[in-house]
């Protein structure tokens, strides 16, 4: 289904190392429908932008507002100066996502006040002297980066946003340990949804999101039996079999894009042993995803 997508502007500008924002209004869905959406953008690093949501539950005719904020790192690898194009992408999973292009025009820092910035805290008769503004601007470029990261200290309690070094102390915050070889995207999300899979804990929906975050995979898993059940988690011809009921226990079947192999099985064993409650049984098996 198409979902309305708007911007509060499509053209942003911002220098490198400031902040600019901008709002993002989702919705509304016509009568009768609803459901639960993921709102991404592609085409940006993803320390430079922060989204104030982006898993949106979205009702009949009621629109939802979710606040971008972009934040480009003060060094600029690629160079200031120069634009980029990304996009804000809205969609279900079941069909092609709505999308929105936005250009993005990054400047060096301290460009758009010419280095008068400082000018601004001298007598009146000082303000126009250009040879004045371009010596100050040497005190400015030392300035700046200090004023910046105070200013952003925010962006370090930020999991989408905050330094790829701090990211295992603000996990450390709330009990969560990352999996050897999680990609950077993954330990964000686990982070982020870290309090909604707490309050799962224990369920069959907590156990498949998170080893879904943690491997990159497909979890399959039946309860109190092995083999072929109809249900949620059936999938014909990755873990349909005839079987026989195991009361009291799971079957997790993890199909691996990567394919599998007694690696594979070995760290999902583990996982599993961790995440799942302990007085539960458990059977593991990994295979390759089609």
């Amino acid at each position: 289904m198409t979902v309305p997508l708007r911007l509060s502007a499509q053209e942003l500008a911002v220098e490198a190392g400031g902040t600019v924002e901008a709002t993002i209004a989702v919705g509304p869905l016509p009568d009768g429908a609803s459901g639960v959406y993921q709102l991404w953008l592609r085409g940006l690093p993803l320390g430079w932008y922060s989204l104030s949501a982006s898993r949106l539950e979205l009702s009949p005719n009621a629109v939802q507002t979710v606040l971008l904020v972009v934040h480009p790192p003060h060094v600029d690898p690629a160079a200031p100066g120069r634009g980029y194009a990304f996009v804000v992408e809205v969609g279900d999973g079941l069909g092609p996502p709505t999308s929105l292009p936005v250009s993005l025009w990054l400047d060096a820092p301290a460009r758009s006040t010419g280095g008068r910035k400082l000018l601004g805290y001298l007598p009146r008769v000082y303000r126009d002297d250009d040879f004045l503004g371009r010596f100050l601007l040497i005190f400015q470029s030392v300035l700046d980066p200090i004023e910046q990261r105070i200013d952003d200290s925010d962006h370090f309690l930020d999991p989408a946003a905050t330094l790829d070094d701090f990211l295992p102390w603000l996990a450390s915050w709330l009990g969560v340990t990352f999996t050897p070889g999680m990609s950077q995207r993954s330990q964000r999300a686990l982070v982020m949804r870290a309090c909604e899979l707490y309050r799962w804990k224990g369920t069959r929906r907590a156990l498949r999101e998170e080893l879904a975050l943690r491997t990159g995979g497909r979890p399959l898993i039946v309860e109190n039996f092995d083999g072929l059940r109809l249900g949620h988690d059936a999938a014909m011809g990755v873990n349909t079999a005839l079987g026989e009921r195991r009361d009291g226990q799971i079957v997790v079947t993890l199909a691996l894009h990567d394919g599998a192999g007694p690696d594979q099985q070995e760290r999902t064993e583990r996982l599993v042993r961790e995440l799942k409650p302990p007085h539960v049984g458990h059977l593991v098996r990994t295979v390759a995803a089609g």
